[in-house]
């Protein structure tokens, strides 16, 4: 109730709110004990779920050890967006590494990911002051297993720290989610949840709160 709250408030004081969705599917191929390499693909309307804005493929590989508790991974990810104003088609290539810390506690996880990300815009489809654009993403999310049931609830918050601007490294972008996993055997799973993506020190700054559908196999 308390983050519906927050979601809310942000949206009555936004300057620019919209509704949207997301479409997801991710792929994880298990090569040795910890390391896997991951496929995605992922699918984002917007304009209160009447436009097409962004297609996203990627792959990466991870590593979790010391009892799954930490994780370090790359990935690569091709995306494709939908310029509203322009109408034109734009494609970006984006390149990250993170590291996860993930201690247990029963039945809870919390989870810290800090991850560096460059994304690289094609210059002949527009003038970039900067390119690449980097940033450092952190997220905190808690993890609640409910007991004897194949059901995980979760909330997380997350922030962009943007680096491609020297003497101007502010945070411009936050996301707040709240979801639910539902494991439908040892290999299948269907995420669900709710997401609002707000930037913030910026003028003319969106928010958009979107309903996602997840399905993650192995």
């Amino acid at each position: 109730m308390f983050l519906l709250v927050l979601l809310a408030c942000r949206g009555t004081y936004a300057q620019k709110f919209e509704t949207g969705g997301v479409a997801g599917v991710e792929y994880s191929y298990k090569i040795l004990k910890g390391w896997h390499v991951d496929l995605e693909g992922e699918l984002r309307f917007d304009h209160n779920f009447t436009h097409y804005d962004r297609a996203k493929v990627g792959v990466g590989t991870d590593y979790t050890f010391w009892k799954k508790r930490i994780k370090i991974g790359v990935a690569y990810n091709f995306l494709n967006y939908h310029d509203r104003d322009d109408q034109l088609f734009d494609n970006r290539h984006r390149v990250k590494g993170f590291l996860t810390v993930a201690p247990r506690f029963g039945d809870w996880k919390i989870a810290y990911r800090a991850m560096v990300q460059a994304t690289f815009r094609d210059e002949r489809r527009g003038d970039y002051r900067f390119n690449p654009k980097t940033y450092m993403r952190n997220r905190l999310q808690v993890t609640w297993s409910v007991p004897h049931q194949p059901v995980k609830l979760y909330l997380s918050e997350e922030f962009w720290w943007r680096l491609y601007k020297p003497g101007d490294n502010i945070i411009d972008n936050l996301r707040s989610t709240v979801g639910v996993e539902y494991s439908i055997n040892k290999h299948h799973t269907l995420d669900f949840y709710l997401r609002s993506d707000n930037e913030i020190q910026v003028k003319n700054p969106d928010n958009v709160l979107s309903i996602g559908v997840g399905y993650k196999f192995d």
